[in-house]
């Protein structure tokens, strides 16, 4: 009776074993997080056919902002880009004061199908020319 207890316990030890194993090797049905950070510096070096400022009109008034950059809200990015630009092909820049609002639109505009949809995690100034 005890050499039968001890084989099952040993038989039930290896299965979960192999589950556990099995489980480990599996690719992971979520994807990949994709980086859509990028530097100050290849900002700077690249051009982009939008460039949108995640700051309320506030910020946008007492701060400045980018030339030419457009004041989308985090809650209407869903509805606003595709009326600024159709292209999902379009390259975007999105900024804020260097807080998480700017990653947060980048990945939306990814998720909205806006592949080249990038974000720096600075301020807009340090795109300004004479800026390091």
């Amino acid at each position: 009776m005890a050499k039968r207890v001890s084989f099952g316990i040993i038989l039930l030890v290896a299965l979960v074993i192999v589950i556990a194993v099995h489980a480990v090797n599996q690719p992971s049905s979520r994807a990949p997080e994709v980086s859509l950070q990028i530097s100050t510096g290849e900002a700077r070096a690249r051009r982009f056919g939008l460039i949108l400022d995640m700051r309320n009109a506030r910020e946008r008034e007492e701060l400045g902002y980018y030339p030419n950059s457009i004041p989308v809200s985090i809650d209407r990015l869903s509805s606003e880009v595709p009326f600024l630009n159709s292209n999902r092909a379009v390259s975007i820049l999105v900024y804020s004061n260097g807080d998480s609002r700017a990653k947060m639109a980048a990945h939306a505009l990814y998720q909205m199908g806006y592949r080249n949809a990038r974000y720096i995690t600075t301020s807009y100034l340090a795109l300004m020319p004479g800026s390091k």
